[in-house]
């Protein structure tokens, strides 16, 4: 596959994740109304043990982060002039977040982050992403800036930038973080996966426990 197909599934399919979270907020406000429905997004489920809440809130630790990652090294990208071969690589620490608090117990807070990073996401497809010359009034022209050939050369640079992704190996407080050399696009890939992992954790607790279909 090209870098640009590549990066445009990477894009799109964190996207997807996202509008699965939004898509299944809108239910639950159409069924229930606004307050019940913050009641169900923090419901723990015993088969789960956990609520929606939770488990959105811990994959849009994820997507958020990669995201973030992506767009910098977008920008850095915005150049072909200038070589970014000696930057230092970003790093991610996908464990240094805060559980609880209104992220996974505030279904307002949880909506504004869904949509906050889909517009990112919304950003990076319309930058990076080669389209048809019929669309190009759609892309803000952006297509005009580049050849297709450098295009496709500042994806490709985009999807094996360097970073670093940080873990923690254990649940001992005493344990420290390792760091290992990756790249955005894997982590843009790794993040997806993660996120399809969470939503069907989040399909059981909507099914069996608040009782929607299936």
């Amino acid at each position: 596959l090209s870098s640009n197909k590549i990066l445009s599934s990477l894009i799109q399919s964190n996207k997807a994740i996202l509008l699965q979270k939004s898509t299944l907020l809108n239910i639950l406000e159409s069924k229930y109304g606004i307050h019940q429905m913050n009641d169900l997004f923090t419901k723990k489920c015993p088969i789960i043990h956990a609520s929606i809440g939770q488990h959105y809130r811990h994959s849009m630790d994820h997507i958020e982060l990669a995201a973030l990652v992506a767009s910098t090294n977008t920008s850095s990208y915005s150049s072909l002039s200038k070589s970014h071969d000696n930057d230092l690589p970003l790093t991610l620490r996908y464990d240094l977040r805060v559980r609880g608090g209104t992220l996974e117990n505030d279904v307002n807070e949880a909506r504004k982050r869904i949509h906050s990073v889909i517009d990112i996401f919304d950003e990076l497809h319309k930058i990076n992403i080669i389209h048809d010359d019929n669309n190009k009034d759609e892309n803000n022209g952006n297509d005009c800036l580049y050849s297709k050939e450098e295009k496709e050369k500042i994806n490709e640079k985009l999807i094996n930038q360097k970073i670093y992704a940080s873990f923690m190996l254990s649940s001992d407080s005493n344990n420290q973080e390792i760091e290992l050399m990756s790249s955005t696009g894997r982590e843009l890939g790794f993040c997806a996966h993660h996120g399809i992992h969470h939503m069907a954790m989040v399909r059981v607790i909507a099914v069996h426990t608040l009782g929607l279909d299936e």
